[in-house]
């Protein structure tokens, strides 16, 4: 440790318990101090309360002391650190009320003192001790060890002057709070949690203050002062003595003001901000936003009240929440990069029923040295576009005297205040492309934005990755030493750097590694390279994305002669109207060497949970492995090893699976999206789809959870038709229907549960009527398959790396080849056999054994 000089200066900041601060002092007189006895400890009124060793933002360090019981005067105090050869500094002549404290900024004796307060000159260290005499005699000590008061958190006692030492946040010349950095995330589980932050107000467009409302969840009555709240910065503050009733609400005003008779929390909303609520030290709910989505004239919170779904709202403080309509002008989209070298433009659009007057509204960008400009003097009727260019040159057309950047944003504003707001990345607005509103006059999607096609002063237009009637080109750039690496250990799964161009879109670093359970060890196995492929596009660049994907695969069509099973089993799945993920033929070219025809397949990640739910925030599992099949196992998450956690690592409990697991192990369906499955079901079962949940290995799928309730989702489809026929001698094309499980029906309880009940059953088989007679028909099948082999054949043909080869291909589209059943003559034989099922004639269950056993 630093040595530390002498010397016996100090000054010191008072503040009483009710957080007003006082004090000051003449820091002239010097007071030497006799080397004090502490041979005999004494019990003192005045005691050390905490201590900050490394400040934030260049600051000092701090010590407090806290008045146990007064009045006390500090003129009879000395305190020092724990250097041996220093002599303890006299405390200034100030008396203490009982409970009041008092701050010591502890600076180098080099250090230009303080312009106010008082101050001891020696600083703290990440290991040391600071000591209290009274009259010369050892009266208090507080001793820390390195790691104990790191910087952005302070040491002392919590609760003040009694409590035990430990970390705790910064809080000098106030009561002591418990170290946000230990706060431990849902402890409490989420479905449970009897108060939610319900909504919130950043920018009011009545009243000066900021808002947050909270919500009585449970059933029962909820005390606020057993609750703590906090913005981002996380400084507690204990909320009211106040009861809530069940489906209560209440506001509590965030302002630093006093307002009167009003219950208000010491901190202000930003436009991008968070707001947690704590019980001790358990998280029990959290809120946040991002800037534009708490504009002044809207509120962001819960729909329905208390459910994780979050949107922006219309303000509706302590009544029921409602989606807000997007506008009433809003940016509809923009291009910062034009194919075709021309100027860089945005387009508004009068999501309203009433006229616009733009001369009334301004426009920025994201630059700091731009101000605020006049939109045109332009009458903007209710559904019209207009487009705006931007140029730093002079044109004839609307335009605006800046242009857009690659990383930028822009905002329109009304007497001062933003009412609408976009940002971009780079890859947002990648040369040819737009970024913008999925759809501008839709109350639902309005909010949520998309990469576009283009399309000035109409409607906007997706631009997607995946076209299934095309067949197009990807290419990979990666350097010999990365692609060598994945060859030669591809059970590693370990991602390497590349590129990627596709459709004119170029990503310079994007992540790459190959993908698979038993497919993967078995082409390692083998002489071939075709691995599949998973594509990661933000591994190394935050917040970048490809057609506005985060991550994408290459399957590689094993054991699918004919290219197809995948595509087809999806293509159902979404027929029957099921989440499914998007997909799309690609030639896939290594280093401008045509190396496979591969299937590209959207991954089911937040970006397909956005595109397919309207509540965003609930847990996605992909299971595989101890846990998959959703038999309950204990309530510790820990030993469900095998289901995978895909999203809200760091604040779930994941209470909701534990109770997902919990009502189904009593028989509920409570829990279970049950439509959802019940379509899923009728297509996996209708092409003996048993490498999946039904399956042996119950895998190949994933669940995601809204507030409570699980949706089934369809994954890796391509040993469908019945080509997985893992420990099942049975002829797999018989497969029951209602008892379509590999083994016992009870080691399967999200089918088990939901097929005991009739009524469900009844649909679940309305479903398999619907296939039978509509897209499983022989005519309709053929032609399915017919469309696709002519869109992919020549590319078959030509796939330098195929595992079955042209032949093969042409064989199963209607023939078996090795054992793969041909695909029409599989679905003509399983769909008599469904058939006779549904009349009776043949078996649709066994025992409850299952169909293979």
């Amino acid at each position: 440790m630093m040595k530390k000089q002498n010397h016996l200066w100090i000054t010191a900041i008072i503040a009483s318990t009710i957080l007003t601060a006082c004090g000051g002092g003449d820091s002239s007189n010097e007071t030497v101090v006799e080397d004090p006895d502490t041979t005999l400890p004494v019990t003192s009124q005045l005691l050390i309360n905490e201590i900050v060793a490394d400040a934030e933002d260049g600051g000092n360090d701090w010590i407090e002391l806290y008045a146990l019981e007064g009045p006390v005067s500090l003129a009879s105090y000395t305190i020092v650190d724990d250097n041996t050869e220093r002599t303890p500094q006299a405390l200034p002549d100030v008396t203490l009320a009982q409970g009041e404290f008092i701050v010591i900024q502890a600076i180098d004796e080099e250090d230009t003192p303080p312009d106010s307060g008082y101050y001891v000159t020696f600083k703290l260290g990440s290991d040391d001790a600071v000591t209290l005499f009274k009259d010369g005699v050892q009266s208090d000590t507080l001793d820390w060890e390195e790691g104990d008061a790191q910087q952005g958190s302070s040491y002392g006692l919590y609760t003040d002057g009694t409590g035990t030492a430990q970390t705790l946040s910064p809080t000098p010349g106030e009561a002591n709070q418990p170290s946000t950095a230990d706060i431990t995330y849902d402890l409490i589980i989420n479905e449970n949690a009897p108060i939610r932050i319900n909504e919130i107000v950043a920018k009011n467009s009545e009243s000066e203050h900021d808002w947050v409302e909270l919500y009585v969840t449970g059933n029962y009555s909820v005390n606020l002062s057993d609750y703590q709240i906090a913005d981002e910065n996380n400084e507690l503050v204990t909320l009211p003595d106040i009861t809530l009733a069940p489906g209560e609400y209440y506001r509590l005003y965030a302002t630093t003001d006093v307002i009167e008779n009003t219950q208000t929390i010491a901190f202000k909303l930003g436009s991008s901000d968070q707001v947690s609520l704590y019980q001790d030290d358990d998280l029990v709910d959290q809120l946040s936003w991002k800037k534009g989505q708490a504009l002044i004239g809207y509120s962001y919170g819960r729909f329905p009240d208390g459910s994780d779904g979050t949107f922006v709202l219309t303000p509706s403080p302590q009544s029921t929440n409602t989606k807000a309509l997007h506008g009433p002008i809003v940016i509809n989209e923009v291009v910062a990069n034009d194919e075709n070298g021309g100027y860089d433009w945005f387009e508004l659009y009068n999501n309203s029923a009433q006229q616009i007057s733009l001369a009334s509204y301004q426009v920025i960008d994201g630059s700091d040295d731009i101000e605020p400009v006049t939109l045109p003097d332009v009458e903007l009727a209710p559904g019209d576009y207009i487009v705006i260019f931007a140029s730093d040159e002079q044109l004839t057309q609307h335009y605006v005297p800046f242009k857009l950047g690659n990383n930028d944003e822009l905002s329109i504003m009304l007497n001062g205040e933003v009412v609408d707001y976009i940002d971009w990345d780079s890859s947002d607005v990648n040369t040819g492309y737009s970024y913008g509103l999925s759809a501008a006059n839709s109350s639902d999607n309005s909010w949520h934005k998309d990469f576009l096609t283009p399309t000035q002063g109409t409607a906007n237009e997706l631009a997607t990755a995946f076209e299934p009637n095309v067949v197009k080109n990807l290419y990979i750039d990666i350097s010999d030493e990365n692609w060598q690496s994945i060859l030669a250990s591809p059970l590693d799964e370990e991602y390497h750097q590349a590129s990627i161009t596709f459709e004119g879109v170029t990503l310079d670093s994007v992540a790459i590694r190959t993908k698979g359970g038993s497919s993967l060890r078995a082409v390692s196995q083998s002489n071939s390279d075709r691995y599949s492929f998973k594509i990661d596009i933000n591994e190394y660049v935050d917040g970048q994305k490809f057609f506005g994907l985060k991550k994408f695969t290459l399957q590689n069509s094993y054991n699918d002669p004919s290219y197809m099973r995948e595509v087809i089993a999806y293509d159902l799945m979404k027929d029957l109207g099921i989440a499914a993920p998007d997909h799309a033929y690609v030639n896939v070219y290594i280093n401008n060497k045509l190396f496979g025809f591969y299937l590209m397949v959207e991954v089911i990640d937040s970006e397909f949970i956005e595109n397919y739910f309207d509540n965003t925030n609930g847990d996605l599992y992909k299971p595989d492995g101890t846990g998959s099949d959703l038999q309950w196992i204990s309530a510790d998450i820990a030993d469900y090893t095998g289901i995978n956690q895909q999203n809200n690592e760091e604040t779930t409990d994941n209470g909701a699976f534990i109770n997902f697991i919990a009502e189904m192990d009593a028989g509920s369906e409570s829990v279970i999206d049950v439509d959802s499955l019940l379509r899923y079901m009728s297509v996996s079962v209708s092409l003996s789809n048993l490498d999946s949940y039904h399956g042996t290995l119950a895998h190949n799928y994933y669940i995601y959870e809204q507030d409570g309730i699980f949706t089934f989702l369809p994954w890796d489809l391509n040993e469908s038709f019945g080509t997985f026929s893992m420990g099942c001698r049975s002829d797999i094309r018989g497969l029951y229907i209602d008892e379509p499980t590999s083994g016992a029906m009870s080691e399967r309880p999200m089918v088990a549960n939901v097929f005991s009940n009739q009524d469900h059953l009844n649909t679940y088989h309305d479903y398999l009527w619907q296939l039978i007679e509509g897209p499983l028909a022989d005519d309709a099948f053929a032609q399915r398959v017919n469309t696709i082999a002519a869109l992919i054949d020549e590319h078959v043909a030509n796939d330098p790396s195929a595992f079955y080869g042209y032949s093969s291909f042409i064989q199963n589209l209607d023939n078996s080849v090795d054992k793969f059943y041909g695909l029409t003559s599989f679905m003509t034989y399983r769909v008599n056999n469904m058939r006779q099922q549904l009349n009776g004639s043949l078996p649709s269950s066994g025992t409850g054994q299952g169909y293979c056993r």
